[in-house]
C-alpha cells in the first residue's frame, strides 16, 4: 500500500512539473519594467518527445535491461539507465556508493515482468519476484520516457540527498530498503 501511495505522489509530481500557475506571477503593475519583461519573456517549452511505436514493449525492454544490470551488482552501469532528471539530481558516485553499501538480495530470486502500464511518458512495470521472503512477491517500478528512451525513476529519490553516502545508506536502512529484493 505504501508503495502505491509513493507511486501516486511521484506520478502527480511528474504530471504537475509541466504545469504553470499564472496566479504565482504577481501582476505586472506591481513590478518594475525590467522585471515585467523578464517575467513575461519565458523560453518556449521544448515539445515532449513522442512515444515510440510499441511504447509498452520498449518500456518492458528498458525494465529488463535495468534489472539485468542492477541485480547483477553493476551499479555504475545501472546509473546510466536512470531517467535524466534522476541522473541530474543523484551523482553517479552517490548512487554506486549507496547501492554497494546497501545491496539488494539476488541469491535464489527470479524476476518476471508481468505487466507494463503506459500513460503519457510514464510506465509502471510490475514484476513477480519468486524466491524472496515469501514464495511470491510483487514489485512495481516507474520508468519515464525522456529524450527518446525509458529511464528508471526511483520511488525514494530523497534517500540520495543526505550529508554523506553513509547517511544515505542509513536512511535506506531506516525505511527497510537494504538487503531487500527491490531496487530503490
Amino acid at each position: 500500500m505504501r508503495l502505491w501511495q509513493g507511486l501516486l505522489v511521484g506520478l502527480a509530481a511528474v504530471g504537475l512539473a509541466g504545469c504553470t500557475n499564472s496566479a504565482a506571477t504577481p501582476p505586472a503593475a506591481d513590478l518594475p519594467a525590467t522585471a515585467t519583461a523578464a517575467a513575461t519573456a519565458r523560453p518556449p517549452a521544448a515539445p515532449a518527445a513522442p512515444l515510440p511505436t510499441g511504447a509498452r514493449a520498449t518500456a518492458r525492454a528498458a525494465a529488463a535491461q535495468f534489472d539485468s544490470v542492477y541485480f547483477a551488482g553493476r551499479y555504475a552501469a545501472s546509473w546510466n539507465l536512470l531517467a535524466p532528471a534522476v541522473r541530474s539530481q543523484v551523482p553517479e558516485n552517490v548512487w554506486v556508493g549507496v547501492h554497494e553499501g546497501c545491496a539488494a538480495t539476488t541469491s535464489g530470486v527470479s524476476r518476471v515482468i508481468r505487466s507494463v502500464t503506459v500513460f503519457g511518458n510514464t510506465a509502471i512495470v510490475t514484476e513477480t519476484v519468486r524466491g524472496s521472503q515469501s514464495k511470491r512477491d510483487t514489485a512495481e517500478y516507474v520508468f519515464v520516457y525522456t529524450d527518446g528512451s525509458w529511464g528508471y525513476s526511483p520511488v525514494y529519490p530523497g534517500i540520495y540527498h543526505g550529508r554523506s553516502i553513509t547517511a544515505d545508506i542509513q536512511a535506506a536502512k531506516a525505511v527497510g530498503l537494504c538487503a531487500g529484493w527491490k531496487s530503490f
